[in-house]
């Protein structure tokens, strides 16, 4: 699934517009995300999840398109509110 940033942002010298998302995850991201200590470091393991890039390029999306990027990746693990990030 594609997802259209609301602003693009800068990476290095790379403008970035869109990003796919990974529709199907499998029992290594379940277990990164679990093991993830904190709210922060769990949305930073999902957001990598989803995205496929490394956690210096995740914390670059704007916090309003991580979010959305959060929720939707937390909807596919079932995720209750206080096992994922807050929203």
């Amino acid at each position: 699934m594609q997802y259209k940033f609301k602003k693009p942002f800068k990476y290095g010298n790379e403008n970035i517009e869109t990003v796919e998302l990974k529709e199907e995850f499998n029992a290594g991201d379940m277990i990164r995300i679990a093991n993830a200590k904190g709210d922060g470091d769990k949305t930073g393991a999902m957001l990598v999840a989803a995205t496929g890039w490394p956690l210096p390029k995740v914390a670059c999306i704007p916090i309003a398109d991580a979010l959305a990027i959060a929720g939707v990746v937390t909807t596919f693990f079932g995720l209750s509110e206080t096992d994922g990030p807050e929203m």
